[in-house]
């Protein structure tokens, strides 16, 4: 969830306590699928205060939502990885389930792509290099997830895209929001075949084809994150990729009756054709300009079929920190604080060009939707 802005001058609001724990809202961030998400204090009766985003779930009706609401906390707990965005604890409070989590001070990838855009140039190929690479090993960490027994839980986070992607303002790369993620939990309940959930303008092809989707799915969505951040570009922008997709004809008709849990920029129909159509030809035409072996990278990462992508998000996280290596550059959290600020100082500049996503990224600058 995006949170750029300064706290809110208005005094917090007690939400609930729990065990002499206060709990105050300081402003409310807006809603997703799975709940409305709120920026908060936490006050311990001794001790400091910190922040915590605090997600307002849906009241469950049935017991299928009952058993996702539990499904998703459970997940989230077993998560320890420090690219991962931590959950804390479920709060029930007037009947309604509340999510505490942690809060990451500093600018999701959809701002950077903003203040890149306003600046007229992208962050550079070893920041994008960096952030990707962390955001690679979180996910193995979560798709080689285990139970107590030693069983696969057969993760997948199914909404990786570059709101989900934060880096922190000491340059620390988090992985947010699980709330959509498919698993092999016990008692877990199956999401309704003919419901997208998450952003499917980062979708993989097979997500897209309503088939069975594994880790692999995943790396393909950051793969479009990463070409995304060299380029400027989303790949299903490209001109070539929207006038193929207008040839390629109808989809299945399996599709005309798909849905998305999420408001997307393109019709689920036009989505899944551009992506029936797109090929490495398309692939090639985005990556004009970038590093050799960078372009070798998102060409490995967009592969249409699965077996041809990278096989593991560590086998992806090593060829981007070998190209850190070659090129001899010694890049990480610090270097990656200092661009981001320098980005934001050179795009203040410019900020009446282009649509920031954050509210009050500059204070003066009134929020616009990007084409994202």
């Amino acid at each position: 969830m995006s949170i750029d802005r300064p706290e809110s001058s208005n005094p917090p609001r007690l939400l609930f306590s729990v065990d002499g724990t206060r709990y105050e809202v300081i402003r409310k961030l807006g809603r997703r699928s799975n709940g409305e998400v709120m920026l908060a204090r936490r006050r311990y009766a001794q001790g400091p205060a910190g922040s915590v985003l605090i997600k307002r779930l849906s009241r469950p009706v049935s017991e299928q939502q009952k058993q996702r609401l539990k499904e998703e906390v459970q997940l989230a707990y077993r998560l320890d990885h420090p690219g991962i965005a931590k959950v804390y604890q479920l709060v029930l409070h007037g009947g309604l389930p509340y999510v505490v989590m942690e809060h990451v001070e500093g600018r999701s990838l959809e701002t950077v792509l903003s203040v890149a855009a306003m600046r007229q140039r992208p962050m550079s190929e070893a920041f994008v290099c960096h952030v990707v690479s962390e955001v690679a090993d979180a996910l193995h960490h979560a798709h080689t997830l285990a139970d107590e027994r030693g069983r696969p839980l057969g993760i997948v986070h199914r909404d990786v895209n570059p709101e989900n992607i934060r880096v922190g303002s000491s340059g620390e790369v988090k992985l947010v929001d699980f709330g959509v993620a498919y698993s092999m939990l016990p008692g877990r309940e199956s999401t309704t075949a003919s419901v997208l959930r998450g952003d499917i303008a980062y979708a993989s092809p097979e997500r897209m084809r309503l088939e069975k989707v594994d880790h692999r799915s995943d790396l393909f969505s950051l793969g479009l994150v990463l070409l995304e951040l060299l380029t400027g570009r989303h790949l299903f922008d490209l001109e070539d990729v929207e006038l193929g997709a207008r040839e390629a004809g109808p989809v299945s008709a399996a599709l005309t009756e798909v849905q998305c849990e999420e408001p997307s920029w393109v019709p689920v129909a036009e989505m899944a054709a551009r992506i029936a159509r797109f090929g490495p030809e398309d692939v090639e035409r985005a990556v004009q300009g970038i590093s050799e072996p960078l372009r070798a990278v998102v060409h490995r990462a967009l592969r249409r079929e699965p077996a041809e992508r990278y096989q593991s998000g560590l086998e992806m996280r090593d060829a981007l920190r070998e190209f850190l290596v070659v090129q001899g550059r010694s890049y990480g959290r610090p270097e990656a604080a200092r661009e981001v600020l320098v980005a934001v100082k050179e795009a203040e500049l410019l900020r009446e060009s282009a649509d920031v996503i954050e509210p009050d990224v500059f204070p003066e600058a009134p929020p616009r939707r990007s084409p994202h």
